[in-house]
């Protein structure tokens, strides 16, 4: 798939906390509209991003990630980053950011067998 038409963004709810899943290329070109969904979690309650199926994320994507994270800490919340086994696994280990952002490989489990698939905007 074309990495513009099969990107898309869904949120849920999972044991009290904000679940956003991200699926396709994410890069300057479409920033506005993750910024936009990052935003609208606001900073009241922990944030899961799942990232497992975001095939790419360059450097302005990760900006708009580490700024989420700022805003939850900031307001004395938790973001966990869920990357599975995807490409940014590899990113955030590139960057040392996946001891901030990521999660154990315990929890990684534990959220990879228990959340529930997400619901895709049409």
């Amino acid at each position: 798939m074309d990495g513009e038409l099969d990107q898309a963004v869904a949120f849920s709810s999972f044991e009290g906390l904000r679940v956003v899943t991200l699926r396709g290329e994410w890069d300057v070109a479409n920033r506005d509209r993750l910024r936009s969904a990052l935003q609208e979690l606001g900073d009241s309650g922990d944030v899961i991003v799942d990232l497992r199926q975001a095939s790419f994320f360059d450097s302005t994507a990760l900006a708009e990630l580490i700024a989420l994270y700022k805003r939850l800490v900031g307001a004395g919340r938790r973001l966990e980053t869920l990357v599975g086994e995807s490409n940014m696994r590899r990113l955030l280990e590139l960057t040392s950011l996946d001891s901030l952002l990521g999660v154990t490989p315990e929890r990684s489990q534990y959220l990879t067998q228990r959340l529930p698939n997400p619901t895709w905007p049409e």
